[in-house]
């Protein structure tokens, strides 16, 4: 919450209405494990809504891509690549790295379990399910 305020108030600071997040559908499900496993929520982050203030919109437009994809785009266009450790990160990376490894050999098992898994998210990304 701390760190998605001060990016708000950047946005109020340089007055931008639009705040873009790159979350992909990996973060998706492994934040959905998380917080199902941990926090006993079955919630996930949605693709774009307005903030409570209603002055800035966020939007996470590579949340139905997978991570391996935006990988191979970086790498083909020669962008950056940063690694996953953000330094203003809160949470454990190790619980997120387990999860991903979890993840990781269910998909090894059953090859559809993102696009499953992203399939039974949709319906928890609709302001009629959890309003903001």
């Amino acid at each position: 919450r701390m760190k998605r305020g001060l990016l708000y108030k950047c946005c109020r600071d340089n007055n931008y209405n639009k705040l873009v997040l790159g979350q992909h559908l990996d973060d998706l499900a492994e934040s959905f494990i998380m917080g199902a496993f941990h926090n006993g929520q079955v919630r996930t982050m949605k693709a774009h809504y307005k903030i409570e203030a209603g002055d800035v919109s966020v939007i996470r437009p590579l949340i139905y891509i997978r991570e391996h994809q935006t990988k191979a785009f970086a790498q083909a266009v020669q962008l950056p690549i940063i690694n996953e450790n953000c330094p203003a990160c809160f949470e454990d990376p190790k619980e997120r790295h387990r999860v991903k490894k979890m993840l990781a050999r269910e998909e090894s098992l059953s090859p559809d379990t993102f696009p499953n898994l992203k399939r039974s998210l949709m319906p928890f990304m609709s302001d009629e399910i959890y309003p903001l």
